[in-house]
């Protein structure tokens, strides 16, 4: 015997029951579980002038030192234009990984004159974007 799909308009006001249990009671579950097994990816870029705290930030928020300025352990220097860095990490914690990029803007704000100083910054995001959606096409 074959099971036909039946078609109609009157959506929601059809009651029928099922011949055998299906399992889409659970599909909230399945989706959950493989979310956490896959893990989840974060990209935080924090901008701002030096001494501003971007770094303590970060580092405050996952209780660990995590941006690129705890990571060095050579005296900070601050440069004469926006040089954008990133560092990336694997954070485990209960069984559930989180792949986080942490992009920092050293520079950013610190000259006499800013003016068009975000421009580096918004070349960067559309650079990420068109790199990201050149990989899911």
């Amino acid at each position: 015997m074959s099971k036909v799909m039946m078609q109609t308009t009157q959506w929601g006001k059809m009651k029928s029951s099922l011949e055998s249990y299906v399992g889409f009671d659970t599909i909230q579950e399945q989706i959950r579980k493989k979310s956490l097994k896959r893990g989840f990816e974060l990209n935080i870029m924090v901008v701002g002038a030096s001494g501003l705290g971007k770094s303590t930030l970060v580092n405050t928020l996952f209780k660990a030192k995590l941006s690129r300025a705890s990571c060095i352990s050579q005296p900070f220097v601050i440069p004469k234009t926006v040089e954008i860095k990133t560092v990336s990490h694997v954070i485990e914690e209960k069984g559930v990984r989180l792949r986080l990029t942490i992009t920092d803007t050293p520079g950013f704000g610190d000259q006499v004159n800013n003016t068009n100083c975000w421009e580096p910054v918004i070349e960067y995001i559309h650079d990420q974007f068109d790199h990201y959606y050149r990989e899911e096409s």
